[in-house]
This record gives structure tokens, C-alpha cells and sequence, in this order.
């Protein structure tokens, strides 16, 4: 596996990378390889955090689920009825999104206001009728959580601390920018070259439920284990979380959305997974719950899809060879 590491990291040009492999529910390999920036040659540690990209929406959704089985947030009930939302509510359709299509991209927000060509938030579908994946449906639910809690949205940050990263040994995971994060996280490149991306930073240091996490290998693999063995919500929480609400497309090898998480079904159980791409950064994780087997990795660059494609068929491959079941 380190010999496989460095050629990947040497012939896709990752500078940095934070990786995990889990076997048997548990955390059998762990790296931190690499430099933090190309130019001051730092090496990668284990305190070094990476932008988690879309990756926040997972253990965001994991929260959110925390609340539903406390009765503090409903699923299924419209999420205007908790709190109205101005920047939208010029279109009635609006009051029909609940926290179930937020999660699973039916609301028809669109991506990013800002890809529009007004830069205003609107609504592509009759909710709950298609897929599209939406970071601002994230940050809509967001907003209704911190209501419902009455806290302001950055306090989130701390729910979620108690709610989830202690409880599961998450050792680095900040939604928001504090000191810590500015010491530790690494520095993002594009083509080989320090650049700037779309995540958190000094100068967009707010909660971002669908975008901010800060984090690192050992801490999300953590997250990732719990999941496999069902810690921390009860079961019929875990089917409805991991259960298909929406097919993404019928081109796409049968892939669904959870609540929270992609999925796609093979001979040994459905492969849970999500990426996250901040432009300089890239990151992803995948699992099988039944097999108990699963990784995940970050990387300070634009080039970790690549290297995700190479490192799942790399795993699975060499899962078939040693037990005779390919997966």
C-alpha cells in the first residue's frame, strides 16, 4: 500500500494526502504523506486539516438525524412552517421543501445561487419531483436547525461537537474557522501550483453545512466506522438515512441519493460514498455497511478524482484477490 501511495502521489501530482483504510470496522492503515505547500515544503502530519468540500454534508445530515429522532425537527414537514425564508418566498413552491428533500437533493434549489445569471435563489422544479444536487438546500436546513435550537448558525459548530464529532472520537472536525484550523489546514493547489478554491477560509470563516469542514483521515474514518456499526442513532434511523430516496440518473450504474449520501448497489450490498471538490482540494470516502470495509482520503490539490477512481478499483481488485469474492 506505501508503494502504491507514492507512485499514485508521483505520477497524478498530489502534493499532499491524509489517507484511511478500514477493514472489519476498524482503522487497519493510516498516512499522512507529502507537503502542505509546495513552496515551503512542509510535510503533511497528523494534526493537518483538509477541506472536506461536499464531504460536510454527510456528518451535517448525521446531525440533522439526531434531531429528527428528538423530535425536534419533522422530515416530512415543510420546512417554511419552522422558519419562513425571504430570499425565496416570491415562489409559493418553496413551502413545499422539507429537510427530506434538502437531503436528498429534491428541493430544486440549484447548486449555488451565485451559478445563476441573476445571482438570485430560485427554484428549478416543483420540489420533490427530481434530483439536483443543491448546497443551498444545506445551508436552508441549516438555518432551520440553529432556529430550532435557538442559537445563531456558527453555534452549530458547537451541536455539532457535542452531538457528534465527540461522541465518535472526531479529534479534528471545525465547521468554522478558528485558530486552530488557521495553524493546521493545509494549503490548496491547483495544476501543481498554490491556489486559491471555494472553501473555508480566513476570509470565509462562517458555518457552511454543505462546504466548511475542516478535517483529516483518522477523524472522518472515525465517522465512517460508526456509520458501519450503527453508533449513535438508532437503527430505523440508519435505513431511513441509508435507504434510496432518489435515482441521480438512470445513466449512472444505478446510483441513488440517501439522506445525506450517495450509494450504488454491487453483488456484496450497496457501496456508500461521497466526494467533496473545493477546486483545491479533493476529497472522498466510500464503504460497504455489510462488508465492513471502506476508506478515506484527502487530498490539497484538484487532482483527487483521479486518484479516487485508481484507489477504489485498486482496494476492490485486490479484495477479490485475496478472498475469492469480488465485490
Amino acid at each position: 500500500m506505501d508503494e502504491y501511495l507514492k507512485n499514485q502521489m508521483d505520477s497524478i501530482g498530489l502534493p499532499g494526502l491524509s489517507i484511511a483504510i478500514i477493514n472489519e470496522a476498524k482503522i487497519i492503515y493510516h498516512r499522512t504523506l507529502g507537503v502542505t505547500n509546495v513552496d515551503t515544503k512542509e510535510k503533511v502530519s497528523q494534526e493537518t486539516l483538509f477541506d472536506a468540500g461536499s464531504m460536510s454534508k454527510t456528518p451535517f445530515a448525521y446531525l440533522v438525524m439526531k434531531m429528527v429522532e428528538r423530535g425536534i425537527l419533522n422530515l416530512d414537514r415543510p420546512l417554511y412552517t419552522y422558519l419562513p425564508y425571504p430570499d425565496i418566498a416570491y415562489d409559493d413552491r418553496y413551502k413545499l421543501i422539507t429537510a427530506r428533500m434538502v437531503l436528498s437533493h429534491t428541493s430544486g434549489f440549484p447548486n449555488w445561487r451565485i451559478l445563476n445569471e441573476d445571482k438570485k435563489l430560485d427554484i428549478k422544479f416543483t420540489p420533490g419531483t427530481q434530483y439536483l444536487y443543491s448546497g443551498e438546500g444545506f445551508e436552508y436546513l441549516a438555518n432551520v436547525v440553529a432556529h430550532l435550537k435557538n442559537i445563531q448558525k456558527n453555534d452549530l459548530q458547537d451541536l455539532f461537537k457535542d452531538e457528534v464529532s465527540t461522541p465518535l472520537g472526531m479529534s479534528y472536525a471545525f465547521y468554522i474557522w478558528n485558530d486552530y484550523v488557521a495553524k493546521h489546514q493545509a494549503t490548496g493547489h491547483v495544476d501543481g501550483k498554490v491556489s486559491e478554491g471555494w472553501g473555508m477560509n480566513a476570509n470565509k470563516p462562517d458555518f457552511g453545512a454543505a462546504y466548511s469542514l475542516q478535517t483529516e483521515a483518522i477523524s472522518y474514518a472515525k465517522f465512517i466506522v460508526a456509520m458501519i456499526q450503527e453508533k449513535g442513532l438508532k437503527k430505523t434511523t440508519y435505513d431511513e438515512m441509508l435507504k434510496a430516496q432518489v435515482r441521480i440518473s438512470p445513466e449512472t450504474d444505478g446510483r441513488s441519493y440517501g439522506l445525506g449520501i450517495e450509494m450504488k448497489p454491487t453483488r456484496f450490498g450497496n457501496e456508500y460514498m461521497h466526494d467533496g471538490y473545493n477546486l483545491n482540494y479533493y476529497s472522498a470516502f466510500m464503504f460497504n455497511k455489510e462488508q465492513k470495509f471502506g476508506y478515506v482520503f484527502f487530498t490539497n490539490c484538484n487532482k483527487g478524482s483521479d486518484f479516487n477512481k485508481k484507489l477504489e478499483s485498486f482496494l476492490t481488485d485486490r479484495t477479490e484477490r485475496l478472498t475469492g469474492m469480488p465485490i
